[in-house]
């Protein structure tokens, strides 16, 4: 897409972030992004950039943090959320906030990029792997809930009914 802007978002772009965020499997009330967006951009070592068309209509997100660890003197960085518009997909949208991400990271000092995607997300497993990213490795969570067996802050998280289990398999992602 060769008219693709990517910049960093905005809190005007909470509506349609939402929306995204929905269709990753996260559903999100748009209410609470400007505050999250502000979060991550106050917070050293981390973006968030969105990718828009010609139109200024917002096509895909992705976020990226930068952390220290014992065992290197680099930061590592690590690609928490992508996710491109069901409608935009497979027109580089995807590719272009990647390599952005990736160019991010190095320009910070990062040596690798990592990820995690849930195990049932294969065609986004086959579009990393396209990008050279390697299974390096396996993700294990566990999500603390409380003694009533709710997820902290229930959104995003396990606000069903269910508790820990039926919380760790909606965190999968």
């Amino acid at each position: 897409m060769d008219s693709l802007k990517i910049r960093p978002a905005a809190s005007g772009d909470a509506a349609t972030l939402g929306r995204l965020l929905e269709q990753l499997g996260y559903p999100t009330n748009a209410a609470h992004i400007p505050e999250r967006i502000e979060k991550l951009h106050a917070r050293p070592g981390t973006t968030v950039l969105v990718a828009e068309d010609e139109h200024g209509e917002l096509l895909g997100v992705v976020t990226v943090h930068l952390f220290q660890t014992m065992h290197a003197d680099e930061p590592a960085a690590w690609l928490t959320a992508l996710v491109v518009d069901e409608q935009a997909r497979g027109q580089g949208v995807g590719s272009a906030l990647v390599a952005r991400a990736e160019d991010w990271a190095v320009k910070h000092g990062a040596l690798r990029i990592s990820l995690t995607s849930a195990l049932h997300r294969e065609s986004a497993h086959e579009f990393y792997k396209a990008r050279d990213y390697e299974n390096t490795g396996v993700r294990l969570t566990k999500v603390f809930v409380n003694r009533s067996g709710a997820a902290p802050g229930g959104e995003g998280r396990s606000s069903r009914k269910g508790g820990a289990k039926d919380a760790r398999n909606r965190s999968r992602g």
